[in-house]
């Protein structure tokens, strides 16, 4: 009896240490399905006061398997001022990196938004919107405006910048206008000037975008009273650039006015005068490490006087523009270059008893370079 006792309890143990054994396997594959994974996640915002400005970011990421690591962070600014001070400004750069082990997931996108703003007719834009993927994204952007105003002169600039890293993008965009009126009277005077810019870039895949804007405008009077003299004088410029490093666009236009007046009369003794000039100028430019240009200056000049008369009108406009060539040849072959054109124009002017002449004077120039086309040898 004792020995049968024995067996039976040798039987229940060895069964139960198989049952043990059995389980073993399932709970050790158990915990290497679950053995990694990652996530993160970030945003930030921001905006400001009248003069506007904003800002953003936004990341992500998550990623799988064995040894997986995420990462994500952000940041933003802002700022905006007044009371004649002006500006705008903003910022926002986020980063979003994934890295597993396992085939199946990985991924992070990083975002990035900035603006800017200002106006009461000093004008002045900016903003910049980039946007990334891939298992290591950095996106950052910056914005600014500005603009002053004083003794009948403007002056404005706007600038975009950004980067973007991973298989994304970074798009920029500047704008800024300026203008001056000035006037006067007894027997009158006036002059009046605008000038605006605009750039658009971008670039796609590691890559980095420029975007500026810089108008400034001025004009000066004369006359009010004892009978003779008037005289008006106005002038406007414009510079742009635009850049991209990576593979992107670049654009530039421009365009500036710039008119004068004159007059006097007091009862037919007379004399009146008058000019006027505008231009355009743009640029266009495609293909890896790309940039393009314009600017211009253009000018009026009024004038009169009364007995033994005078009067003359002048004005004058100079955009121009310029082109990059594409940063690195085709290794097959294929036409990099590029050329610009620019332009010019004078009014003439005029003396005489009742009335001397101005006209209008303007140019437009511009090069649209398309991609590289690269040929089979």
């Amino acid at each position: 009896m004792y020995r049968s006792r024995f067996k039976w309890g040798l039987a229940i143990s060895t069964s139960a240490f198989a049952l043990l054994l059995a389980a073993a396997p399932m709970a050790l594959h158990s915990t290497a399905v679950l053995a990694a994974s990652a996530s993160g996640h970030s945003e930030s915002h921001s905006t400001s006061g009248g003069g506007a400005t904003s800002s953003s970011s936004h990341s992500d990421a998550t990623a799988d398997g064995a040894g997986a690591s995420a990462a994500a962070g952000g940041s933003a600014s802002g700022h905006t001022e007044d009371a004649n001070g002006n500006t705008a400004d903003s910022s926002a750069s986020t980063h979003a990196g994934a890295t597993g082990n396992d085939t199946a997931t990985d991924s992070s996108t990083a975002d990035s938004a900035t603006d800017a703003h200002f106006d009461s007719e000093g004008g002045v834009t900016a903003n910049a919107a980039l946007t990334t993927t891939g298992s290591d994204a950095s996106a950052s952007g910056a914005a600014a405006a500005n603009t002053a105003s004083e003794d009948g002169s403007t002056t404005a600039a706007a600038s975009v910048s950004g980067t973007s890293t991973g298989d994304g993008s970074a798009t920029g965009h500047a704008f800024g206008q300026g203008g001056t009126t000035t006037s006067s009277d007894d027997t009158s005077a006036a002059a009046e000037s605008t000038a605006d810019g605009d750039t658009e870039v971008s670039t796609t895949g590691t890559g980095t975008m420029t975007g500026t804007v810089a108008v400034d405008t001025s004009g000066s009077n004369t006359s009010t009273g004892t009978d003779g003299t008037a005289s008006a004088s106005s002038s406007a410029h414009v510079d742009l650039s635009a850049t991209s490093a990576g593979d992107g666009s670049a654009s530039a236009s421009a365009h500036i006015d710039a008119g004068s007046d004159g007059s006097v009369d007091t009862t037919d003794r007379s004399t009146a005068t008058n000019s006027f000039a505008d231009g355009d100028a743009t640029a266009n430019n495609d293909g890896p490490g790309t940039s393009a240009s314009a600017s211009g200056t253009g000018s009026g000049d009024g004038e009169a006087t009364i007995d033994n008369n005078t009067s003359s009108a002048t004005s004058s406009v100079n955009p121009s523009v310029s082109v990059s060539t594409a940063a690195t040849a085709p290794t097959t072959g294929g036409d990099t270059s590029g050329s610009s054109d620019t332009g010019t124009g004078d009014s003439t002017s005029g003396t005489g008893a009742s009335a001397g002449s101005g006209s209008d004077a303007g140019a437009e120039s511009g090069v649209e370079m398309p991609p590289a086309q690269a040929s089979a040898q």
